[in-house]
């Protein structure tokens, strides 16, 4: 494994003073810069975004505190394992050809080749066992092959230089049928109903595009890769949300795949269950092609929220680009848009419109007895974070302050009414316009126009907060309280820092009402575990987080107190694991 450890140096701030101008008695101008005191800050989170090793068979590993007895079964997480490969070219030196060694490297947080780690918990004897395995090791082998990365479909990359010719590019558009070919690190999940009762149990990984690969569950082997539309043609598309949603209580795991053609593009929803593995199409929407990283469900409604950020070049740039942030582009001049699906008529039914912004996650959504839809989503004032989180930012050490999210609860009033008056236009003809409004043309009849309903706000926090998440069994239903990582009081003082914090927030009093950290420690997607049989206490349970401390270069797992966040047991792990923007789940 290359060793790309980085150095732990501190970071100069500087902020150059005014220039003083006096004159003297004779007349004569004096220009002095006064001396000023830079700032240094230190900044161990750099460490964390370095090439990972892997631990290919299981080992326990000691337990600090006392586990709940009750904790038991598996915590899985992916995340990015390998920014950096090296390879070997010739080179011209004086006339001779010799040979060198260069390193290609990931441009962003989210392009890492994925780590996926897999705890096993046994509260009752106070045990955790640990093993992990990078997952797409014969396409490391391809890039150093080929010095850079060939793509093979759109949304391969967040935000990486590819270093290949339009050339390659062409000639290694090829579908792979080999799982270590497909580097899926945004999400792993064990709710796919996608293997029948019997088999070995098996989890998913998804990337940012459409594919998944297909772990086995206990030595993590990749075992499949497929796309959605693999499953059924009818679920085409090139781009899935990492963030399907699987509903408890019908057995439907539901996702869309975005699939841009000549005329337009549209977001094909479908759901699959384990009586109906080929799945079944839910319905269309026509909207503009973006990035949608998560949507929300509830019991009666799917919401695809569409953000401002569009594709350049009308799209042509989608096909060809090998980055998603290369094929679009933030217009602060468009509105947000909030398509609503009936899962019971399966159809789009009405479309509310909002102020600009930008997401990754929805926290929640739920209905209420007046017909209104609420909406809780972690919202940016545009796309700035997504170009600050490039990995030679975060290897620097930032030198902007970090675009800090707020958590807004949108308002969907009167959905009823709003989706009668929607209705009287012709599904087959309705289209957003640049005015917010949907038009109906009619042969021979004057055009219809309808005005998009507003989709209000109001912001549930005063402090920040990212990669949120709740008691799973409040899912599509009214809740209080939400976990994710968050900013300590130092760091959010501090120039250059990254969220270091895990925290607890009450919707209802609109405040946070816990927070642990540790100095120099570095959180990633905390899990929530509820108590076994309890159902209404929504913050019985604990909080499971992979925590990598930055000075000592080490990573471990933490498990807290869902109701205080004091800490109950510590695990020290083997190896580092590197800091994760991914999804995890239990």
């Amino acid at each position: 494994m290359e060793d790309n450890n980085i150095t732990n140096v501190e970071l100069n701030t500087y902020s150059e003073p005014p220039t003083i101008i006096t004159e003297d008695e004779n007349g004569n101008i004096h220009a002095e810069i006064p001396s000023v005191e830079i700032k240094k800050v230190n900044l161990p989170y750099r460490k964390g975004f370095s090439n990972a090793e892997e631990t290919l068979t299981p080992v326990e590993i000691k337990v600090s505190g006392e586990l709940p007895s009750w904790l038991s079964g598996e915590l899985y997480t992916v995340g990015p394992g390998i920014y950096d490969i090296k390879y070997n070219r010739m080179i011209e030196n004086e006339g001779v050809f010799e040979s060198a060694t260069e390193t290609f490297s990931m441009g962003h947080w989210f392009d890492g080749l994925p780590l996926v780690n897999r705890f096993e918990f046994d509260g009752k004897d106070n045990k955790v066992k640990y093993r992990s395995r990078i997952t797409s090791r014969k396409y490391e082998t391809k890039i150093r092959d080929h010095h850079g990365i060939v793509t093979k479909h759109p949304f391969t990359l967040f935000k990486t230089h590819a270093n290949q010719t339009p050339l390659a590019k062409l000639f290694g558009q090829k579908r792979t049928d080999k799982p270590e070919m497909e580097p899926c690190s945004a999400n792993i999940s064990a709710n796919f109903p996608l293997y029948k009762s019997g088999e070995k149990p098996k989890v998913f990984c998804q990337n940012h595009a459409s594919q998944i690969v297909e772990l086995d569950a206990y030595d993590l082997a990749p075992s499949r890769v497929y796309s959605w539309n693999d499953i059924n043609p009818l679920f085409r598309g090139d781009h899935a949300s990492p963030h399907p949603h699987y509903d408890e209580n019908t057995g439907e795991l539901i996702n869309f795949n975005m699939e841009v053609y000549t005329l337009g593009t549209k977001y094909n929803f479908f759901s699959i269950t384990e009586k109906n593995p080929d799945g079944e199409f839910i319905a269309s929407v026509s909207a503009k092609a973006s990035y949608v990283h998560s949507f929300a469900v509830t019991q009666r409604f799917i919401i695809l929220v569409i953000y401002p950020l569009h594709g350049k070049n009308a799209g042509i740039n989608f096909k060809w680009s090998d980055s998603i942030l290369d094929s679009l582009t933030y217009r602060p001049e468009e509105p947000t848009l909030f398509y609503v699906i009936s899962r019971a008529k399966k159809q789009h039914v009405v479309t509310y419109k909002s102020d600009p912004c930008f997401a990754f996650h929805h926290i929640n959504a739920f209905e209420d007895d007046d017909d209104n839809l609420y909406l809780d989503i972690v919202c940016y004032d545009n796309t700035q974070v997504c170009y600050d989180l490039s990995l030679e930012n975060l290897r620097n050490g930032l030198v902007v302050e970090l675009p800090l999210a707020e958590v807004r609860r949108y308002v969907l009033q009167n959905i009823q009414v709003e989706s009668t008056k929607f209705s009287k236009i012709p599904q087959a003809t309705q289209l957003e316009t640049l005015q917010n409004t949907v038009v109906g043309l009619f042969k021979n009849v004057q055009p219809v126009t309808y005005p998009l309903p507003v989709a209000n706000y109001v912001r549930c926090l005063d402090s920040t907060l990212e990669l949120p998440r709740i008691n799973p069994k409040f899912h599509g239903q009214k809740y209080r309280y939400v976990y994710g990582i968050g900013l300590s009081a130092r760091a959010a003082t501090q120039d250059g820092q990254i969220w270091d914090s895990l925290i607890k927030c009450d919707l209802d009093t609109k405040e946070v009402i816990a927070m642990w950290g540790d100095e120099d420690c570095y959180s990633s997607e905390p899990v929530f575990v509820p108590v076994p049989g309890n159902d209404n206490d929504e913050d019985d349970g604990v909080l499971l987080s992979v925590i990598f401390e930055g000075r000592k270069v080490k990573s471990y797992l933490v498990v807290l107190d869902a109701k205080t966040l004091l800490e109950k047991a510590r695990v020290d792990l083997p190896q580092v694991i590197p800091l994760s923007f991914g999804h995890v789940t239990i």
